[in-house]
């Protein structure tokens, strides 16, 4: 009787106990699946117009309010033109992505690309597009084809295209192989480009690193070191100025960094 008893008192503790955690589990969970749109939200009002995007949906961000502009279609990384007048925005599907030019509310102008074939193996993507200083071109990262046959390989490059249906695209770099290849393009005011490469180490480590590249096909020149693992450099109106992000070889933490630059010779100032 004493061991009966015993087991049913162990029984029922262990019972309380699997009850007690599981409602302090409970209400320390978290609703994942609620998100919260930005429109239902207000923020400092700023002299600009700003652009996001959320669930495949594009919102305008104007005098401190968030308006949605489109659909929850697919849309995704909006860049606008320098006179603001339209938008680039990737539009993002299963398999592919290609570019569209939207206007400033919301509306499709025109598609720039096709990407979507007959077959997947076919399909390409195009990724993280922004406007030449004069707005009449568009640079952006490209899947281009392997030209050894590869279906394993898929290095972005970078590529220019008009802002305009018709007209063909040109490459811009040749990433190295089996990295991920160059993103980030940031066209300057002189011709030139700025972008992120990546590329692996002696010990097999990918890192990253901001280049100029004065003209297409030109080898270019790195501004930052390998260890530094820069990458998504954005430059001041005046491009005197950059801000990137750099891991310095962490893999838990980033840092903003902001620099002095001259955009001619490459040089990058005194970090802070």
């Amino acid at each position: 009787m004493i061991k009966v008893a015993t087991y049913a008192v162990l029984i029922a503790a262990m019972v309380a106990f699997g009850f007690g955690v599981y409602r302090v589990a409970g209400a320390m969970k978290s609703d994942a699946g609620h998100a919260v749109r930005p429109s239902s939200t207000t923020g400092v009002a700023l002299p600009y117009t700003m652009y996001v995007t959320q669930s495949g949906a594009l919102y305008q961000f104007k005098g401190g309010q968030f308006k949605q502009i489109t659909g929850d279609n697919g849309w995704t990384e909006p860049s606008a033109s320098p006179d603001g007048t339209k938008l680039v925005v990737v539009s993002k599907h299963l398999n592919y992505s290609d570019l569209y030019l939207l206007s400033p509310d919301g509306q499709v102008k025109a598609q720039l690309t096709h990407h979507e074939a007959a077959s997947i193996e076919g399909n390409h993507w195009g990724f993280l597009p922004r406007f030449s200083a004069d707005g009449t071109q568009v640079f952006y990262s490209y899947d281009n084809t392997d030209p050894y046959g590869s279906s394993y390989r898929a290095d972005l490059a970078i590529f220019e295209r008009p802002a305009s249906q018709g007209g063909g695209a040109v490459q811009w770099t040749d990433p190295n192989q089996y990295t991920g290849g160059d993103t980030y393009p940031v066209p300057l005011r002189e011709g030139g480009l700025l972008y992120t490469r990546y590329l692996i180490d002696d010990k097999s480590q990918v890192h990253s690193q901001i280049r100029l590249v004065p003209e297409r096909g030109a080898a270019g020149l790195a501004l930052t070191a390998p260890a530094g693992d820069c990458e998504q450099p954005a430059l001041s109106p005046d491009q005197t100025s950059i801000a990137m992000i750099c891991r310095h070889g962490s893999t838990q933490s980033t840092e903003l960094v902001l620099a002095s630059i001259d955009t001619g010779t490459g040089v990058i100032g005194h970090e802070s």
